[in-house]
């Protein structure tokens, strides 16, 4: 508590009598209002005077040099409070030399706040590659994508999350390729992921395949006719079965044997459906190519019935990449490789920090700090 300011009545509210100044002492009985206040905001300018000297003996005169962690004009807190802005509020750099000067009173130009994002991005580069490398030593791992623009042209921004953590890389190519990039060929975790082509390498033994998308499937299918609709209309009834199960385990009993149990019966049910689907003799030939993927991958769909720390949807990895998506679709994506490397560090390290409810100013304040100093930089995970 920074104040507290004593307020008494000056009389009843009853009978009007007024009350003895010796009645108006601190304790009894009292209620409680705060009100949260910002004080004058100001930057704290340092002005650094750099001295020259005469030698008495050579005559020659030597200046003093810029402490190195004063040597740009903006402090160390300041640039973390505009990366921040920029990483986990979308401000793009016009808007930083707005805020900067309706705020601070500081003046900046565009190219100064992007000289700033830079100069941060350098910084994350060692905890962006150490987050990699914690990300990917989890036993399961949710994937996903989706598109970004550098100058105009198509690129592919890959997430991978797991629950505290996330990491997000800005890739040339979206394929099979740019994916074991990401995550690495001899990657030996679960992977989770919707049913993209792409991820089909994989054994299906090791993945778990979304059954939020297959849910939105099974609803396309029911709004079509004849074989079409009740194929979806039954599938549809056996994903809510998948849900109620798995929610009862998560909410309730935490007993994955009766987990398994319960989801045996919705095993049959749903490969019986999908064979029958999956004949030749079936006339509708675009759910007949829905059952055959599904059957393809059979085992993917129930890998969160025999592994701990696999949920049966992707929706960790589609939410680590909602912000990110706000970002390019204001910003309309980055406009060099420079750029690219700042995005995927600084949203990174904006989406680490949300997951795990700590400050992402505080993080940046302590890791310019120390990458100025030449120190070890503080971890992301």
């Amino acid at each position: 508590m920074d104040e507290i300011v004593d307020h008494y009545p000056d009389a009843c509210g009853a009978c009007g009598a007024g009350f003895a100044a010796a009645q108006q002492r601190p304790g009894g009985r009292f209620g409680r209002h705060q009100v949260a206040e910002l004080p004058p905001i100001g930057v704290f300018l340092t002005e650094h005077r750099t001295h020259q000297l005469r030698c008495r003996h050579c005559r020659a005169r030597t200046s003093a040099q810029v402490p190195e962690i004063a040597g740009s004009p903006f402090g160390l807190r300041l640039q973390a409070a505009l990366v921040t802005l920029t990483a986990a509020y979308r401000i793009s750099r016009r808007g930083i030399t707005e805020i900067a000067c309706d705020l601070f009173g500081v003046t900046l130009s565009k190219g100064a706040a992007d000289a700033i994002c830079q100069r941060a991005s350098e910084a994350l580069a060692g905890p962006y590659l150490q987050l990699q490398d914690f990300v990917l030593d989890q036993g399961a791992v949710h994937v996903d994508e989706t598109g970004w623009r550098t100058s105009g042209d198509g690129r592919a921004l890959w997430g991978a999350s797991i629950p505290d953590a996330v990491f997000l890389q800005i890739a040339e190519h979206c394929n099979r390729e740019q994916f074991n990039a990401l995550i690495g060929s001899g990657y030996d975790g679960i992977v989770i992921s919707d049913r993209w082509p792409g991820y089909n390498h994989l054994d299906p033994n090791q993945r778990q395949a979304c059954w939020s998308h297959l849910q939105r499937d099974f609803r396309k299918h029911a709004d079509g006719l004849a074989e079409q609709k009740t194929f979806g209309e039954h599938g549809g009834h056996l994903t809510k079965q998948v849900f109620a199960a798995w929610r009862a385990y998560q909410h309730d009993h935490h007993d994955r044997a009766r987990l398994q149990a319960e989801i045996a019966p919705i095993q049959e049910q749903l490969r019986e459906l999908l064979e029958h689907a999956s004949a030749k003799k079936a006339r509708n030939r675009w759910h007949r190519g829905f059952a055959n993927n599904l059957l393809k991958i059979w085992p993917a769909l129930w890998t969160f019935t025999l592994i701990d720390g696999v949920e049966p949807t992707n929706n960790p990895a589609e939410r680590a990449l909602r912000a990110p998506v706000i970002h390019r679709k204001v910003s309309l994506g980055t406009q060099s490789d420079n750029g690219e490397r700042f995005a995927e560090r600084a949203l990174s390290a904006a989406g680490t920090c949300r997951l795990q409810h700590r400050s992402l100013f505080t993080y940046l304040s302590e890791l310019i700090t120390a990458h100025n100093r030449g120190d070890p930089f503080p971890q992301l995970a």
